[in-house]
């Protein structure tokens, strides 16, 4: 369930959407949500005024961002070994 980095896998996979594309679309998924303005600004605007919220946001920002580079590499290098190597040209 969890790889060797404790991070959370994906464990259904079905015909024609690979693990890698579940993966990819939960990475989209998170930075389409976060990284929205309503939401960067709700969660902002409690650090500003509130310095336990601020000491908390930028440790748990810090732990995201780097689960979402970890996740972000796994997917692009489980993609290289997915894809086919092109066929040689016939002359």
């Amino acid at each position: 369930m969890v790889d060797d980095l404790g991070h959370q896998m994906v464990q259904i996979e079905y015909p024609g959407l690979p693990a890698t594309e579940i993966l990819a679309a939960v990475h989209d998924f998170y930075d389409a949500y976060y990284f929205r303005p309503k939401a960067a600004y709700r969660i902002l605007r409690k650090a500003v005024f509130n310095n336990s919220e601020r000491k908390r946001l930028y440790k748990e920002a810090r732990t995201f961002l780097k689960l979402r580079s970890q996740r972000n590499k796994w997917v692009k290098d489980n993609r290289k070994e997915e894809t086919p190597a092109p066929e040689p040209a016939k002359a």
